[in-house]
Order: structure tokens, then sequence, then C-alpha cells
């Protein structure tokens, strides 16, 4: 392995490099009413990627925008990344995110440094530390004050043919001294919180196509370090403070599959107590319990179906004033009939059950028939649709295709003493029409849209026809043109009807240099008023290449430019 990567640095260009830019000039216009949109925007983005001696690679991006909500948002709009390799060590510098585990670290986006090493032995490790939110003042008249959050954590692992094993560790902690607070401030804030939260991952195959995996989570949560400081502390509080409001939780997943010559089949358990928190995911569900099976499978070598079927449940620890239990039914069949005709059918069954508590009401209640009128309720939720796609005819020259789609969903709750149907249903029908010109490189397409939702109260609709027309010229000249007109109406007549245009035109030069403008027009005649609005896009991009080449003992440049 040495010798072969000497020689790939001697036989590699010193120096490759690729990347492109983009320039967008937005502009707004609307003369019925003040438009919420800003008169004007441009947005600047690129991304350069430098390898040198075909094994360190410096990638780059950035974007800037002078449409910024506000500079006091924990996170700006405008920022740049850096993420340079070499071999299997790849770094990451500026605005990035890193993923360890659902339960600790996912995808938060972070201002700061990381690392992660892949060598082909099968170690895994990997490492960050940075900011994860910036510090919000208190002066702010529209966002509550926040402390600046610094967090940081590790993953080391280990992947085998058969076994693969991980550890990860992640800690987060708002600073106290991040914020210029006054005695006399009144804003409501949420206190300075710290977490650290940890898993660990196991998952182990056979030859014969069984499969399990298990992981297990743990996350603590001190919800206001400020008070805890001023409390004594041992050794360990220099790692987590421990004094204070402090709150301990728990999650595990577990799955099990198994592959044959006829399908897969599986199972996966999932448990997550209430209040689970971590400060590496920016949304998080927790207090359920999931029951899932599923079956995968192939029928007469072409028709494929997919089983799934669930349970889940909340209120683990009956804390909360309502408990919801739900059973989760679907199936996915698609199967090409004919070498023109090709079906799909869905169906989706979710059926809830939900249990409110009044506190109250059942300490006070004096026997079991007492206040029953609004304790449980049913909800059902059930969708289904069908797609079918044909080909009228396809050759050389042209191809014509005919696609028909329907879908069927319903949202409903009963009372246990009220039979009466409480709900919603919703009907949606497209057909569409597709005729391309292969030659000539011209498409059409035609499609025609309903919409309809029945409510106890109405039914409402929604109709909607689409044309669009795209040519490209010459290989470098391209033009496209879309009109829809969408009429929504209910039992007492029309409620608005929608006009929009769009053109399009794309001009490449030299496959480098694209040229792009888009044109729009959207009139809305409704009930409440009308209203007309004008936007046109100017974008310009740059795409080129380089390497720096070594001939006869001369370098020299080659690539577009």
């Amino acid at each position: 392995m040495a010798a072969q990567d000497v020689e790939q640095v001697v036989k590699a260009p010193p120096l490759v490099a690729n990347g492109g830019l983009n320039m967008s000039h937005i502009f707004n216009y609307s003369p019925d009413s003040v438009s919420r949109l800003e008169p004007y925007s441009y947005y600047l983005s690129g991304n350069f990627n430098t390898t040198l001696f075909g094994v360190v690679n410096l990638p780059l991006s950035f974007a800037y925008t002078n449409n910024q909500v506000t500079a006091n948002l924990p996170q700006p709009f405008n920022r740049f990344s850096l993420s340079p390799s070499y071999r299997w060590i790849t770094t990451h510098m500026g605005y990035g995110s890193m993923t360890f585990s659902p339960y600790t670290l996912s995808g938060h986006e972070f201002f700061g440094g990381g690392v992660e090493l892949k060598p082909e032995n099968g170690f895994r490790f990997a490492a960050l530390y940075g900011r994860f939110r910036k510090a919000l003042e208190p002066d702010s008249s529209v966002y509550e004050p926040m402390y600046r959050r610094m967090g940081g954590g590790f993953l080391v692992g280990y992947e085998g043919d058969n076994m693969d094993v991980s550890v990860n560790l992640f800690k987060a902690s708002d600073q106290v001294g991040s914020l210029d607070l006054r005695e006399e401030q009144e804003q409501p804030m949420s206190a300075p919180a710290e977490n650290v939260a940890g898993s660990v991952v196991l998952s182990y195959r056979l030859a014969n196509g069984f499969s399990v995996m298990g992981e297990y989570g743990l996350s603590a949560i001190n919800h206001d370090i400020g008070r805890a400081d001023s409390l004594s502390g041992d050794f360990g509080d220099h790692f987590f403070t421990s004094h204070g409001d402090v709150t301990v939780h728990h999650a595990f997943k577990a799955a099990v599959a198994q592959s044959t010559s006829l399908g897969r089949i599986g199972a996966t358990y999932e448990r997550v107590q209430p209040n689970y928190q971590t400060f590496g995911v920016y949304y998080f569900t927790n207090d359920f319990e999931n029951i899932t099976a599923n079956l995968a499978t192939t029928l007469f070598k072409r028709i494929s179906v997919a089983l799934d079927a669930g349970y889940q449940r909340d209120n683990l620890e009956g804390q909360k004033t309502s408990t919801g239990k739900r059973a989760i039914y679907s199936a996915n069949v698609s199967a090409p009939v004919s070498d023109r005709l090709s079906l799909g059918l869905s169906f989706s069954n979710v059926q809830s059950y939900m249990h409110i508590r009044d506190i109250y009401d059942e300490v006070t209640r004096s026997n079991q028939y007492q206040n029953l009128d609004t304790l449980s309720f049913t909800q059902l939720n059930l969708s289904s649709s069908l797609n079918a796609n044909y080909v009228l005819r396809t050759t050389e020259q042209q191809r014509q295709n005919l696609n028909f789609a329907f879908s069927y969903q319903e949202a409903s709750e009963q009372q246990e003493d009220d039979r009466r149907y409480v709900g919603s249903r919703i009907y949606n029908t497209m057909l569409s029409y597709l005729f391309s010109l292969t030659p000539t490189r011209f498409t059409a397409a035609a499609t025609v849209n309903h919409n309809q939702n029945n409510m106890p109260e109405m039914n409402m609709h929604v109709l909607s026809y689409n044309l669009s027309l795209q040519k490209v010229f010459a290989e470098q000249f391209r033009t496209a043109f879309t009109g829809t007109y969408s009429s929504t109406f209910n039992d007492d007549g029309g409620v608005a009807d929608i006009l929009n245009f769009r053109l399009t035109g794309g001009y490449s030069l030299k496959k480098r240099h694209n040229f792009n403008v888009s044109l729009a027009m959207v009139n809305n005649q409704a009930k409440r008023g009308h209203s007309t609005s004008y936007s046109a896009n100017l974008s310009y991009s740059y795409i080129f290449d380089m390497r720096l080449l070594r001939t006869n003992k001369k370098f020299g440049f080659e690539g577009n430019f």
C-alpha cells in the first residue's frame, strides 16, 4: 500500500481544481398592495475543490445574500465551510454538521471544527467542537434572548464484516457570561442549561441473512446551571454540573431482520422515555413506544409487495392528561402489467385511540358513569392511492405517455357515546399527457387536476389546468413556458381564481458560462380582493476545472476556464 501511494503521488497532477460561482438577482413588484417580498435581493454562492497530488482534498463553499432577516439571528445566513481531506482523514472547518446518533448528535449545524478518521482496517473515529448557537441579547423585540451554546463530542467505533460497534458522547453547555443581563431585565427567557448525551450501538450479521441491531441512549440535562454555579461541586462537576435541576432519561431501539430468496422480513422495537432531549438535534420526539414489523417480497418475478404493521403508544409513565394509542397498517404493490402499462397501489390505515383524563373530573366524579362525554375518542386516518402509466407511442422520432393518479384520504374522529361522523374526506384526481419530439428536442405536457375536500360544514373544490412547453435550440439555448389556471369554489360559489404564467430562458456559452432569465406573473381574483404580482430572476453561473501537469520536467496548466 505504501508503494502504491508513493506511485500515485508521483504520477498524479500536483494541482487539480474545480468549482463554480452563481449570482442571482431577484426583482419583485406588486402594484395592488404592499408586497411581503423584498423588492430586490441578490444571492451569491460558490464552491471550490482543490486536490494536491491526488491525495489531499481542500473543498470550500460559501453563500452570501443581502436579504437577511436580522443580524441577531442565532445562526446567520451568510457562511462558509471548508472540509479538507487526506486519504482516510477528513477535517471540517467553519459551518458544518456531523451525525453520531439520533439520540445524541444528528445533523445540528455548528461553527467550529471537526475531524473524521476512516482507515481501511475498520476503525472509526470522529470528533468536533464548536458553537451550536449564537448569543441573542435581551434587547431584541422579536426573539427570546438566548445564551451562546458551545458543544463538542466524539465517536469511536469499528466496522467489520459481521459486526459493527460504536460508542459516542456529546456535550453542550450554555455560556452564562455570554449575555449582558441587567437587573431590571423583565423579558422572559430560558435559564442557561447543560446537556450530556451518549449512546452505544451494536449490530451483528450472519452469513444466512439474519441480522440484529441494538442501540441504547442516555441524556442528562441540567436545566439551570446558572443557579447550580453557586452550589459547591466535586471533581465531576468540571465535566457535567450535577448540582441543580438535573434530569436523566433513557432511550432504546432494537431490530431484527431475515433475508431469504423469497424476500425480507423484519421487526423493530423502540422506546423513548418522556422528556428525553438532546441539544444535538433540532427536533426530537419522546414519550413513545413503537413496535413494527415489515415484509418485502416479489411475486411471480414481476410484482413487488411491501407490507408494514405497527403499534404505537405514548404517556408511558402516566404523566400527561391524555393517552394515545395507534395501530398502523400499510401495503404497497407495484407491477409492470405489460411493456406499455405499469400500475402501482398503496394503502395505509392509522387508527388512534385517545383517552383524555381531566384531573378535576376524575377526582370529583362519584360513579363510573359520570363525565363520559369527553373522556375517550377514536381517530381514523386512512389513505389509498392508484397510479397508472401507459405508453401510447414510443419511436425514435417521438414519445407519448399518459399518466393517471387517484388518491383518497380520510381523517375522522368518533367519541364513545356519539356515533356521528366528524372528519373530512379528500379526493385527488390527476390526468396528464406528455408529448416529446426527440430530434427537435421539443416537449409538451398538459395536466388536469381536481381536488375535493368533503367536510361536515362544507365541500371545497380546486380545479386546475397546467400547460408546459420546452424547446432546446442548437444545444446552447433553451426556453420554457408554463401556464396554470386554478379555480377554487365551494357549495356557495367561487372563492378564488388564480392565473400563473412563467417564461424562462437559458443560454450556455462554452459549457462554462450559463445565463438564465425567468419572468413570472401571478393574478389572484378572490372574493376578498384582487392582486397581481410580477417577478424577474436573472442569474449567472460559471463552472471551471483546471490542473497543473508535469511534462518533461516542466509545469503547465490545462483545463477549461
